[in-house]
């Protein structure tokens, strides 16, 4: 008895999930940036990675222009 009560309540709530969420539109509209023009996404891509990987850098110069 237990048991399929909670397979009922698995069944309703996973048709509600779907139900609930939206038509499925495809690969790279739940991202928060553009990903369909391809100029804007490499910009905004090697901005990104580039600020990671240079802020170290960026960091090093500022100590030593600063202790010399």
């Amino acid at each position: 008895m237990l048991g399929s009560k909670a397979v009922q309540a698995l069944r309703q709530f996973s048709t509600t999930a779907v139900r609930r969420g939206h038509a499925y539109e495809g690969p790279g509209h739940n991202l928060p940036f553009d990903v369909f023009s391809k100029y804007k996404f490499t910009l905004y891509t090697a901005l990104f990675f580039s600020s990671g990987f240079g802020l170290p850098f960026l960091m090093v110069r500022y100590v030593r222009k600063r202790s010399g």
